[in-house]
C-alpha cells in the first residue's frame, strides 16, 4: 500500500444535524477526553448515515466553529458572529472546555460593553469636579453646571 493510501485512511467524514464535513482524525481527536475524540479512538459509539458518514445530530453550521478550533488551537469566528451562546452549547456538548472558557470571556466582553455603550437620550450626571462652576437655584432645588453648558443635575 502507498503512503498516499495510508494518509487519506486517515480522512473522516462526518454528517453533523445535515451539513458535511472532512476532517483527519489527529484533528478530531486533538483534545484528549473530549466526546469528539473518543468517537474517533472508539470510545463512544457514533451511527453512520447511507453515505457512511459518521452522524451527530448537532448544529450543522455551528460545528464550521468547532473544526476550525481543532485545526488551529484558537476560537475565530467572522466579523459580527453573534451566537457565542450556542457556540458554547456545542463546545460544551463536544467536551472542549478550553473552548467553553475562551468563549465565557468573550460573552463576559460583550455584557460589559453593553453596560458601557452611551445612551444619547440619558441625562448627563457626571462631570470633573474642576469643570464645575456654576450653582443654579431652581423652584428650591439647587443644581451644578459646568460654564459651557446649560446642563444640570442634582
Amino acid at each position: 500500500m502507498s503512503r498516499y493510501h495510508l494518509s487519506t485512511e486517515k480522512v473522516v467524514k462526518l454528517n453533523v444535524g445535515g451539513t458535511f464535513y472532512s476532517s483527519t482524525k489527529e484533528t478530531l481527536t486533538k483534545v484528549h477526553g473530549s466526546y469528539i475524540g473518543r468517537i474517533f479512538t472508539g470510545e463512544a459509539p457514533c451511527p453512520r448515515d447511507e453515505r457512511g458518514s459518521y452522524f451527530i445530530d448537532r448544529d450543522g453550521p455551528i460545528f464550521r466553529h468547532i473544526l476550525n478550533y481543532l485545526r488551529s488551537d484558537r476560537l475565530s469566528v467572522p466579523y459580527g458572529f453573534r451566537e457565542f451562546d450556542l457556540l458554547k452549547v456545542e463546545a460544551d456538548y463536544y467536551g472542549l472546555p478550553a473552548l467553553v472558557q475562551e468563549i465565557e470571556v468573550i460573552l463576559v466582553s460583550f455584557k460589559r460593553k453593553r453596560r458601557r455603550r452611551p445612551n444619547p437620550n440619558r441625562k448627563k450626571t457626571s462631570q470633573s469636579v474642576n469643570a464645575l462652576h456654576r450653582v443654579h437655584e431652581r423652584d428650591g432645588d439647587l443644581y451644578i453646571s459646568d460654564e459651557d453648558s446649560d446642563w444640570f443635575y442634582d
